[in-house]
């Protein structure tokens, strides 16, 4: 089977390689820039196609992966060609469900999003990565099983998600990545306040991080919670607020908002409610 990619970034370029290197038969890519396309097609010794008509013609399986913005309008391009498009089309959009792809399916293509659960920073890093990355995958019932066994046969787990719960779906992994950057970057703002280099307080704290994360994994959120409110330390949250009051009352707000938000994963409702009342007084 021949796999064509319309659009040449670090999603395509990196997905690509990866099935290649895995023994898939990629043909090649098509993208707005040619000198993209000769990026893509060197990764997997294939074709850079200037015209899309060639690439769709050419590929039995046609990722779309493309900035999400222009997944509708590149489907009215393909929907547009005159060629049979009984062949599958998969976008590698988050936030998109393959109902994106409507103008495709409706000339006779089958459509599905298949989304990569990593974040692709750079293309070498996120080939490396790709082995260990779970998929979520949405889309047409008929010929679902071919994806499937491709990713059976590339060794990644996936798992399957109705088409209207994508925007949840995508709003989690969201949270998930890039909110968590923005709570690290939150917490360390502390440590700035108290004249610690942030460069120095992400080394310091990094062992910290790793192995909660590693404990959320292992044990789940509610097992891996640890601290003064898992143990019920109220003059220790009270210590908290009036050195926060004190020293960066802008960053109070938000320590109330997560700190509610850990008592549902407490389990002693005397201490949670007497914590409630400590956290609303703020």
């Amino acid at each position: 089977m021949n796999i064509g990619f319309i659009g040449a970034g670090k999603v395509g370029c990196a997905f690509g390689k990866y099935l290649y290197d895995k023994g898939f038969k990629v043909k090649g890519y098509f993208s707005k820039s040619f000198s993209s396309s000769l990026k893509g097609a060197k990764l997997v010794k294939g074709k850079a196609f200037s015209d899309i008509n060639f690439l769709v013609k050419e590929s039995d399986i046609i990722f779309i992966t493309t900035p999400d913005d222009v997944i509708k309008e590149t489907s009215k391009t393909i929907a547009g060609l005159n060629l049979s498009l009984n062949k599958i089309f998969i976008h590698m959009s988050g936030a998109l469900s393959s109902s994106i792809l409507r103008d495709i399916k409706d000339k006779g293509g089958y459509v599905y999003s298949l989304h990569p659960l990593q974040s692709f920073a750079d293309i070498k890093t996120s080939i490396k990565k790709l082995s260990e990355t779970v998929f979520s995958l949405e889309g047409d019932d008929e010929k679902k099983e071919v994806i499937k066994d491709m990713l059976k046969k590339l060794d990644n787990k996936y798992f399957l998600i109705d088409s209207e719960k994508k925007p949840i779906y995508h709003a989690s992994a969201c949270v998930l990545s890039n909110y968590l950057v923005t709570l690290l970057d939150y917490g360390f703002s502390y440590l700035e306040e108290i004249g610690i280099d942030k460069k120095e307080a992400i080394n310091a704290f990094y062992p910290l991080i790793s192995i909660t994360l590693e404990n959320v994994r292992d044990l789940g959120t509610k097992n891996a919670l640890t601290g003064p409110i898992k143990r019920g330390d109220l003059d220790t949250i009270k210590k908290h607020i009036e050195s926060i009051k004190k020293e960066s009352p802008e960053l109070l707000k938000t320590y109330k908002v997560l700190g509610l938000e850990t008592l549902k994963l407490t389990d002693d409702e005397k201490i949670s409610n007497e914590l409630k009342n400590i956290l609303k007084e703020v």
